[in-house]
């Protein structure tokens, strides 16, 4: 279902649903799941959709599949919440990806960091050339400071066609300083989920991103508005909530940063399923861990449901 809406800058003020990308057993991708898992997400409140990111493991997905993914999400989402895809790794496949996301009518797009050889020049060029070809709303990612750095990141805010940063580095100070210098260009982002979003939120942004979000959106909508209706202490109690799981994301070089989601979502009864190389599946002696972390947050989530269905505080976007 085509969606004529194109993304805003205000849009960003929610919590960014970086959805996964479920699995069948021998790795094909569960379309009927991706459907599931997107209604899952919109009948709980859920208004911004980013499919085949870096938690939907877009740098090893096939073409066929990308578009297939996005388009499964344009056609289970329709008019209730905004897709924006990811698009590369690259140069090449940025525009490649671009031109699928166009023709299915997502809102925008979030151009992936670079991973290959780079330069700050390059970059500049490289991005600018990309907003104007793919002719959608953009976000962009920042994940290195070399190749981005803080100046030449609020430059490429101001172009025509940038909406949002999504920043991803752990440096609060540089963000406040892009923050002060382009924050009424684009909208600022915390990238790196639930568990540091409330200082960055405190300095400038409107919204973050989340994978825990694919199975405790609940969880990650209340966060956000508890914070956005100055309720620090409930938005820090739903943190310390999530802060165990997100630190088992990250351990051992984040070795299950995609597939502790995958494992998750198979407890929570939604589509998950085998990851695709290069990354790798949660070990068998690891999963009861999940289990009983997952006890926990459904248990949270459960109770945000049912004053949902009593009609207190239903979750939607504050």
């Amino acid at each position: 279902m085509m969606n004529n809406r194109m993304l805003t800058a205000d849009d960003c003020r929610s919590v960014l649903v970086v959805a996964i990308t479920p699995r069948l057993p021998d790795r094909s991708v569960d379309l009927v799941g991706v459907r599931g898992n997107v209604r899952h997400l919109v009948d709980r409140g859920v208004d911004f959709l980013m499919p085949e990111c870096g938690t939907g493991l877009v740098y090893d997905a096939e073409l066929g599949e990308y578009e297939a993914v996005v388009a499964a999400f344009m056609d289970e989402a329709g008019g209730d919440a905004l897709v924006v895809p990811g698009i590369g790794p690259g140069y090449g496949r940025s525009l490649e990806m671009g031109r699928i996301a166009r023709n299915l009518g997502v809102a925008g797009v979030m151009i992936m960091p670079v991973v290959g050889p780079a330069s700050a020049g390059g970059v500049t060029v490289g991005i600018g050339n990309l907003v104007e070809r793919v002719g959608l709303p953009t976000i962009l990612y920042q994940r290195r400071l070399d190749i981005m750095p803080p100046d030449q990141v609020s430059d490429l805010c101001r172009l025509d066609g940038v909406v949002g940063l999504k920043y991803a580095v752990d440096d609060i100070g540089v963000f406040r300083r892009i923050a002060t210098a382009a924050g009424s260009e684009a909208a600022m982002i915390c990238g790196m989920a639930e568990d540091p979003c409330i200082e960055y939120m405190e300095s400038g942004a409107v919204g973050f991103s989340s994978g825990m979000a694919n199975f405790t959106p609940r969880l990650s909508l209340r966060l956000l508005s508890s914070f956005q209706a100055g309720d620090r202490a409930e938005a820090e109690r739903i943190r310390q909530l999530m802060l165990p799981f997100e630190d088992f994301r990250g351990e051992n070089g984040g070795r299950y940063s995609a597939s502790a989601l995958h494992a998750a979502m198979d407890c929570a009864g939604l589509a998950g399923g085998p990851v695709i190389p290069f990354a790798e599946n949660v070990a068998e002696e690891d999963l009861p861990r999940v289990g009983a972390m997952m006890d926990t947050l459904l248990a949270e989530e459960g109770l945000l449901e049912k004053e949902a269905s009593a009609g207190v505080n239903g979750g939607a976007r504050g």
